[in-house]
């Protein structure tokens, strides 16, 4: 089965969908919590049953990371989501196909929209000598889009536009 245009995106951009697991607590006055996640595309919660087991609720979620429980979660009261995301949406994958025109420029648009993210990177170092490092990620993003921008370059000239008339202006 061949892959849809969007697949094919994800798959270039390396956005597949991810899932996750994970025990929060409740405030005691919250009905509305926020998830680390956006783009999620399926989603479960559970609350513990009273016993050791934990129990689905009927609670909503929102595309955008939230999960809306029906009453508030008590304070100090575990609640567990198991939910799949992904960086981008559908929408946003659809966006960058109309834009970029085909695979290599939707991979393009999706790689300069994350570069638009390297002011939130940081380098530090802790008095204990503990490091983080982010910065790199803006270095490999660049390198993705040279080699994506010269692989839309070089599909231009082999799809016949300006460029691959002029090389052969040259050569005349």
């Amino acid at each position: 089965m061949a892959l849809t245009t969007a697949q094919q995106v994800r798959l270039k951009i390396q956005d597949q969908p991810l899932v996750a697991d994970a025990t929060y607590e409740g405030n005691g006055t919250a009905t509305i919590h926020a998830l680390p996640h956006r783009n999620l595309t399926s989603a479960t919660a559970f609350v513990p049953d009273g016993k050791t087991a934990w129990s689905a609720t009927g609670c909503t979620f929102d595309a955008s990371g939230f999960v809306a429980f029906s009453g508030v979660i008590a304070a100090n009261s575990a609640f567990r989501v198991r939910y799949v995301y992904s960086v981008f949406s559908d929408d946003e994958i659809g966006h960058f196909t109309a834009e970029g025109g085909n695979v290599n420029g939707a991979a393009l648009a999706a790689i300069e929209t994350l570069m638009f993210d390297s002011l939130k990177r940081a380098r530090w170092m802790a008095p204990d000598g503990t490091q983080y490092d982010d910065t790199q990620a803006q270095a490999q993003l660049r390198h993705m889009w040279d080699r994506l921008h010269q692989a839309a370059a070089d599909d231009a000239i082999s799809g016949g536009a300006i460029s691959s008339w002029a090389m052969n202006q040259e050569n005349a």
